[in-house]
C-alpha cells in the first residue's frame, strides 16, 4: 500500500475511534450507525482476505466475536461496547494486538476502578442481581454503566500509530 493511502487509512480509523469515544462520553450510547458499517466492512475485508489471499485472520475475528457476544449476554458490558470491540478486533485481528489491547485497558482502567471504589466506598455493581456475585444486570448497566469507550479506543490509536 502506498504511504499516502496508508496514512489516509490510519486517519480514518483514528477519526472513527475518536468519534465513538466522544459520542459515548456525551450520550452514554454507542449508535449502530457508527459501529455496524465498520464492523461489517472489516468482516467483509477479512472474508475477502481468507478467500483470495489465504490470510487466516477470519478465524480469529469469528472466535473474538463469539466471545464478545457471550460477554455482552453476561452483562459484562453493553451492546454498543461489544459491537465497538467487534469492529476494533476485525480491524486488528491478531493476538499481538489483543495482548497489547488488554494491557493498555488494564493500565488505564485499574486506576479508574480504584478511584470509583474509593469514591463510592463499594465495589462496582456490588449489589447487582445478575447471574453471579457482582455481575451487573442489564438494568444495572443502563443505570450505572460508565461511558468508557475511550479506554477501548486508546489501545487502537496507540497501536495504529506507534506499532503498525
Amino acid at each position: 500500500m502506498p504511504p499516502s493511502s496508508s496514512l489516509g487509512v490510519k486517519l480514518i480509523i483514528t477519526l472513527w475511534l475518536l468519534a465513538i469515544s466522544i459520542w459515548d462520553h456525551q450520550s452514554r450510547r454507542v449508535p449502530n450507525w457508527l459501529v455496524l458499517p465498520v464492523m461489517f466492512g472489516a468482516l467483509g475485508w477479512r472474508i475477502y482476505e481468507a478467500l483470495f489471499t489465504g490470510a487466516n485472520a477470519l478465524g480469529f475475528v469469528l472466535v473474538a466475536w463469539v466471545a464478545l457476544f457471550l460477554l455482552w449476554r453476561g452483562h459484562i458490558f453493553g451492546g454498543g461496547d461489544a459491537k465497538f470491540l467487534m469492529g476494533i478486533l476485525a480491524i486488528f485481528p491478531t493476538s499481538q494486538f489483543l495482548i497489547f489491547f488488554s494491557l493498555v485497558v488494564l493500565v488505564v482502567s485499574l486506576p479508574l476502578l480504584i478511584l470509583q471504589c474509593i469514591k463510592t466506598r463499594s465495589l462496582p455493581f456490588q449489589r447487582g442481581t445478575g447471574g453471579g456475585v457482582g455481575l451487573p444486570t442489564a438494568e444495572d448497566l443502563h443505570q450505572r454503566g460508565r461511558p468508557y469507550c475511550w479506554t477501548l479506543a486508546l489501545p487502537g490509536i496507540i497501536y495504529l500509530w506507534w506499532v503498525l
